[in-house]
């Protein structure tokens, strides 16, 4: 018994002197076993012992499995990764006539059939309010001409013994879209008062593009989802041709336009630790951040581009300084783990652009601290083009 018990002690005290040994970074030269590593030495295998060397594996998802900090390895010998260029997927714009509309041109504007391969409107859609029944037996009437229309019934009231005998509101929707056709959603949108709309298409580069335009009854337009001024010039002429014959005067669009959203997105090459730049974007460079990976995978981020100075950092105007400086942009953007960085906001080109200089400088700059790993942009690319799930809809025309 005494023997065990001897033999239990020398193990305790084994065991304590490799954790000693451990903990004070002591190793035993003669140990072939190399049970630690020294700080001064460079750190080329993990604990399970595979590589961490950047340079012989940079392609697909470098830091996929890198349990460690990215300063213990040799960042220096990583060349930094050149962002992508901006690009703007859509502008949205207002544009007005130089004439007031009447909407009763709504009737007027013909509609081509979805089939037929041609530049001209294939949908239309207004919302109605009838307060006789006379007056939605007119619309009705006019329904009974068309190939294809939809009738949503809003809200309807026929009480000849209440204090409101008749009320009819319903939205209009004549033609049919590419959206109707390969969008799954069923869910009805509310149409506004004092306009219409027109889904006009037309074929650019050798590709047919829908364009959702809103007209009002001021001459104003709204036109979302356009990319540059030349498309933005092309749909304004083509709105033009189409109301022209059916306007009681010569018809034109002023040159000044406004910009009401524009959205764009790059990606700097490289994989983020989120939670290093959260902190260095909100203390060191004390711009206004947000993360909550529970709710949003990204940094939200605002910029605030002020027009009166020249040097532009993004930091929010002050109290103090509020009066002084009323010329303020408000730009958001988003950085995700992957490098995308998205940019959207109420302003003109040139603002987005310096943002975008701005970004690549900072992500350059902080590459030390927020780098986890190289992009393959092309295993990139295929996981982001996945396929979808195919779904069935059927859509009768009488």
């Amino acid at each position: 018994m005494s023997l065990s018990h001897s033999k239990i002690n020398n193990s305790n005290d084994n065991i304590d002197d490799e954790w000693s040994s451990f903990i004070t970074h002591q190793c035993d030269d003669s140990d072939n076993d190399n049970d630690c590593i020294s700080e001064e030495e460079d750190l080329d295998v993990d604990v399970f012992g595979n590589s961490l060397n950047i340079k012989s594996n940079t392609k697909g998802l470098i830091g996929k499995t890198l349990s460690v900090k990215t300063s213990s390895l040799d960042i220096d010998t990583i060349t930094i990764p050149v962002p992508s260029d901006i690009y703007i997927s859509t502008k949205s714009k207002i544009a007005y006539l130089t004439e007031p509309i009447d909407l009763k041109i709504f009737w007027d504007i013909p509609v081509i059939p979805y089939a037929t391969a041609e530049n001209g409107v294939i949908k239309k859609q207004i919302k109605f309010n009838s307060k006789s029944q006379e007056e939605l037996n007119i619309i009705q009437e006019k329904l009974q001409g068309e190939l294809y229309f939809e009738e949503h019934v809003m809200s309807h009231i026929d009480n000849p013994n209440g204090r409101i005998k008749f009320k009819d509101i319903r939205k209009i929707t004549i033609g049919i879209s590419k959206k109707d056709i390969m969008s799954y959603r069923s869910k009805k949108k509310q149409a506004f008062y004092n306009c219409f709309v027109m889904i006009i298409r037309l074929k650019i580069e050798g590709l047919f593009r829908e364009f959702h335009i809103k007209v009002f009854n001021t001459g104003k337009m709204e036109i979302p989802g356009v990319q540059n001024d030349m498309m933005f010039e092309l749909v304004l002429k083509n709105i033009i041709e189409i109301l022209q014959p059916y306007a009681d005067k010569p018809m034109s669009y002023n040159k000044k336009s406004d910009t009401v959203l524009i959205n764009s997105n790059f990606n700097c090459g490289f994989y983020i630790d989120r939670e290093r730049l959260y902190d260095i974007l909100k203390y060191k460079y004390n711009i206004h951040a947000i993360y909550d990976p529970c709710s949003y995978p990204g940094i939200q981020s605002k910029f605030y581009y002020n027009n009166d100075i020249g040097i532009q950092t993004g930091i929010q105007i002050n109290s103090e300084n509020k009066a002084k400086y009323k010329n303020i942009t408000e730009v958001s953007f988003m950085i995700f783990r992957t490098g995308s960085v998205l940019i959207v906001g109420m302003c003109e080109e040139n603002v987005l652009v310096e943002i975008y200089e701005f970004l690549k400088s900072l992500l350059k700059a902080e590459f030390n601290e927020i780098f986890q790993g190289l992009i393959d942009i092309e295993s990139h690319n295929s996981i982001k083009n996945k396929k979808r799930k195919i779904r069935k809809k059927i859509i009768t025309v009488f």
